[in-house]
C-alpha cells in the first residue's frame, strides 16, 4: 500500500471517530445578577458596584439590583450615586423595608425630594396651617454603642461599618428604620428613637454579623456593644430573619 492511500485511510478513519464523539458541553451562560449579589454579599464593594450596574442593564426594574447599588454606593463614598439608587427605590416602591431605609438615608444625608418630605397639617384659614405633623418614625430616645472584635481577625472590614435599626412588625414602631455608619473607632449612636422593641443589624441583604432585639423606653439611652460575644455564631435574637 502507498504511502499517500495510507495517509487517506488515516485521515478518513480520524473524520469518522471525531463524527461519533459527543458534542462538546455547552458552557453555562454567566449570570450577572447573581454574581453582583455574590460579590454584595462578600462584600467586595469595587466588584459589587461594577457588576450591579451591569445587572441593572439588564433588569432596570428589580428593587434587589436598586437597592444593594444604593448600599454598595455607600460603602465606595459615591455620594450621587447613593442618591440617584435610593430615590429610585424611594419612589418604586413606597411601602418596602428598602423604601424606609431609603427615605431614612436620604432624610440623614440631606437629600430627600421635596414630593417626600412630611406633609403639614391645617392650610390657609385654618388653626393649625402649617404646624408640622407629629411625626411617628422620630423620638426622644437614643441607641448607642461600639463596634469591636478580639481573638482573631474579624470576618469583614469593621470600619465606618453601615448598621441597621428596624422597628418590630406589629409593634408601634414597625414603620422605624434607621441607618447610620460607625465612626473610626466603631461608636455609633442612632438618635431621635421612639420608645419600643428594634432589630439591630450590620446587614439586610445576606447573612449579618449581629441581630439583636434592643428595646428602648421613652426619653432613655439603650446601650449595646457589639463584639464576637454576641455575634450571630453566638447569639441570634431573629432566627427567622424578620
Amino acid at each position: 500500500m502507498s504511502a499517500r492511500r495510507l495517509l487517506g485511510l488515516v485521515l478518513l478513519a480520524a473524520a469518522l471517530s471525531a463524527c461519533g464523539s459527543p458534542a462538546p458541553a455547552p458552557k453555562a451562560e454567566y449570570d450577572v445578577v447573581a454574581e453582583a449579589m455574590k460579590a454584595f454579599d462578600k462584600p467586595d464593594w469595587a466588584l459589587a458596584g461594577r457588576l450591579l450596574r451591569e445587572a441593572i442593564v439588564k433588569q432596570p426594574s428589580d428593587l434587589r439590583l436598586h437597592y444593594s447599588l444604593a448600599v454598595t454606593a455607600t460603602h465606595l463614598e459615591l455620594r450621587e450615586e447613593a442618591v440617584r439608587e435610593f430615590r429610585w427605590v424611594l419612589a418604586n416602591a413606597p411601602g418596602t423595608a428598602e423604601a424606609l431605609a431609603a427615605r431614612n438615608w436620604l432624610a440623614a444625608a440631606g437629600a430627600l425630594p421635596p414630593e417626600a418630605a412630611p406633609a403639614t397639617a391645617g392650610g390657609s384659614g385654618e388653626a393649625g396651617a402649617d404646624k408640622p405633623t407629629r411625626d411617628p418614625t422620630r423620638g426622644d430616645s437614643f441607641v448607642r454603642g461600639q463596634v469591636t472584635w478580639s481573638g482573631g481577625p474579624p470576618p469583614m472590614s469593621l470600619t465606618r461599618l453601615q448598621l441597621f435599626l428596624k422597628g418590630l412588625d406589629k409593634t408601634p414602631t414597625k414603620n422605624v428604620y434607621m441607618v447610620l455608619r460607625t465612626d473610626e473607632d466603631g461608636r455609633f449612636e442612632f438618635k431621635n428613637v421612639p420608645a419600643g422593641t428594634y432589630k439591630l443589624t450590620n446587614r439586610v441583604a445576606g447573612e449579618p454579623l449581629w441581630r439583636l432585639k434592643v428595646t428602648v423606653a421613652a426619653g432613655q439611652s439603650a446601650s449595646i456593644d457589639l463584639t464576637p460575644q454576641n455575634s450571630l455564631r453566638a447569639r441570634d435574637d431573629f432566627p427567622d430573619g424578620k
